[in-house]
């Protein structure tokens, strides 16, 4: 495997930087490469991997963090051999030194009497404990006077400061003698190979900004280096080197078969760290032989153990769903036959399967068409066939994110920034969720900022929100809803480009040139490319259809009724036929449209009805006819 970018850095800059900060994923492990070989050896944790780089360049090496103080990796070699040469010459001309020098002597001279063999721990070996602030000053001394090569690690220095905006006067004064070191900090010539070496000072941090922006910007002293989550060929040096852990045992597969296994393995566990590969083969082994596959293991490592609602799907539910849907969605039975057809893909387990990336979504689909046509209503169909109800459609209006920050509200603030706490309100459902319809209705609303995150979750099912909590969408069911196409900017005005009376060949058609034009325009055709032939274009609500929609519900309105208050209501063939000619006179609003008309012709001449003339609970509404003075509906009732 090739050496990482981020260790090339940090061999390269080491040698010509006095201060290294380093951010990202460093709670990671990392690949140790056999010298002058290309075959990875070990994965060690970043302080051992800083340890066994630096000691090899001849470097004295001395870790500190707030709990366990000065230490050293190396069991072998004391901590006090950092700080021996420095106060030595602080023994030998103690006649010349300043007050805070003396004092600085004294202090050490009683620390290294008193804990100079304590064991912190097995792994730390003997340590010099002090505080932060004492150890700011000796950091500073040693770096500016030491002339051996000496390197001090601050690990954890995230967790150095409560609010780096609003530092308390100790709080500054620790990075001000941490500045002042990496400013002055002493070049050395190694005494037996002659290389000059920077004395060195590392700060591990969760992100850079969790520390003073003044300590690291317009700062030459400092380089900044990110660790990434680990590639694919790192990963799979990780796997080769435990394969036998990976592979499955007992199986009648061929040696072609596991390669393939576990070349799909690398795949799915895109985004992981190294420890996370590590949790997944220790997880593997404590379950009981041959109980659970090595994608089964990987499954209940991401989500948990959940009961998955992909397989707990009655196939009898989806084979009637297409009728029962198309009762519930009229007069587009081209989409529900597509929709259920992605639902068969999902179900199956068939879905994305010609793509490099298996952490796809289960589904992903793009409603289109006129307004009031079903869109809304189809995907929340579809959460009730899958979930057994509709309220597992998570539903997000885009019209609330069309600002450039609003990607922050959806995906998560990063650190620093107001609402970093709360989180992302799509990402927290799907921490929560993450086997949900998630729909996004009016998406061309939406900023622009956010199809960026939108990409690389149709591509990867996965996304880091801003605490850098990684969360997947590959067990979640897409859906996208857009009026694109269905206007057009002609000389600066928007102008309906359908309408109802035209042929659905051409409507689609339409509605598709104007939703390709608008990700061309937005700079986003990779958008429709991850879409694909999922794009449905919805048709106009035709008459029969909208006489079905208005009759519903009438019907519903009704049985509620009957349900709530014990009112029976009945509608002569003469009131049907009037609502429905009222519902035909104008199918340009669809859906919502005939909603309005039965709002208009029968809820509300019904609610006034019910109230003017008392009636109670157990009565019996006859409505004969509607009449209509100035515009407004009356109920006429026998």
């Amino acid at each position: 495997m090739n050496i990482p970018k981020w260790s090339r850095e940090f061999e390269c800059f080491t040698k010509i930087k006095s201060c290294i900060v380093i951010e990202g994923n460093i709670y990671d492990e990392y690949p140790v490469l056999e010298e002058g070989n290309a075959k990875c050896s070990n994965f060690l944790k970043l302080d051992n991997y800083i340890h066994k780089m630096l000691s090899a360049n001849g470097y004295d090496v001395c870790f500190y963090d707030p709990v366990n103080g000065f230490y050293n990796r190396n069991k072998q070699k004391s901590v006090v051999s950092v700080f021996e040469e420095t106060m030595v010459e602080f023994e030998e001309n103690i006649e010349q030194l300043s007050e805070n020098d003396r004092t600085c002597l004294t202090e050490y001279q009683e620390m290294k009497e008193t804990q100079d063999d304590i064991r912190v721990s097995g792994q730390i070996g003997s340590a010099i404990m002090c505080d932060t602030l004492k150890a700011s000053e000796y950091i500073k001394k040693i770096l500016i006077e030491n002339k051996r090569p000496s390197v001090f690690c601050l690990n954890f220095a995230s967790q150095t400061l409560a609010d780096p905006t609003r530092m308390q006067d100790t709080e500054r004064v620790i990075f001000m003698n941490l500045l002042y070191a990496s400013m002055n900090a002493r070049r050395n010539v190694g005494k037996e190979d002659k290389i000059k070496r920077q004395n060195l000072l590392i700060l591990i941090v969760d992100k850079v900004n969790d520390i003073p922006a003044w300590f690291y910007l317009d700062n030459p002293n400092v380089k900044n280096i990110i660790l990434p989550t680990p590639d694919k060929n790192a990963r799979l040096e990780y796997i080769n080197l435990y394969r036998d852990f990976f592979e499955e045992k007992n199986s009648d597969l061929t040696l072609e078969e596991q390669a393939k296994k576990i070349d799909h393995f690398v795949d799915i566990t895109d985004g992981m760290k190294i420890l996370d590969l590590k949790g997944i083969m220790e997880l593997k082994m404590i379950q009981p032989e041959n109980d659970r596959s090595l994608l089964d293991v990987t499954a209940l490592y991401k989500y948990g153990i959940k009961e998955n609602p992909w397989d707990a799907i009655e196939r009898e539910r989806i084979e009637n769903a297409e009728q029962e849907i198309k009762c519930r969605v009229k007069g587009q039975d081209l989409a529900v036959q597509k929709s259920i057809s992605v639902i068969k893909r999902a179900k199956t387990g068939l879905s994305g399967l010609q793509h490099s990336s298996n952490s796809k979504p289960k589904g992903i689909l793009f409603f289109a068409g006129p307004t009031g046509t079903g869109k809304t209503e189809l995907a929340k169909s579809l959460a009730e066939l899958l979930f057994g109800d509709e309220s597992a459609c998570r539903r997000f209006d885009m019209s609330e994110y069309a600002e450039s920050h609003s990607a922050q509200k959806l995906f998560g603030a990063p650190p620093g920034y107001v609402g970093y706490e709360a989180g992302g309100q799509l990402t927290n459902v799907i921490k929560e969720h993450p086997f949900s319809l998630l729909l996004f209705d009016e998406i061309e609303k939406a900023s622009s900022s956010i199809w960026d995150k939108f990409l690389q979750i149709l591509e990867d099912g996965r996304m880091t929100d801003g605490q850098g909590n990684t969360v997947y969408f590959s067990e979640s069911l897409i859906v996208f809803t857009s009026n694109l196409g269905i206007y057009k900017d002609i000389g600066g005005v928007k102008t309906r480009v359908v309408n109802i009376n035209m042929p659905y060949e051409q409507l689609e058609s339409t509605v598709t040139e104007g939703i390709q034009e608008y990700f061309h325009q937005k700079g986003k055709p990779e958008v429709l490319n991850r879409i694909g032939k999922n794009l449905i274009v919805f048709n106009f609500i035709q008459p029969d259809a909208a006489k079905e929609i208005m009759r519903a519900q009438i019907k519903k309105i009704c049985e509620t009724i009957k349900e709530t208050q014990s009112i029976i209501i009945q509608l002569s063939e003469n009131v049907w036929e009037k609502i429905e000619k009222k519902v035909l006179e104008n199918l340009e609003e669809g859906g919502r449209g005939v909603g309005n008309v039965v709002e208009e012709y029968f809820i509300t001449p019904l609610s006034n009805y019910v109230f003017d003339h008392h009636i109670q609970k157990g009565g019996v509404i006859h409505i004969m006819d509607i009449s209509e003075t100035d515009g407004i509906a009356k109920l006429i009732c026998g």
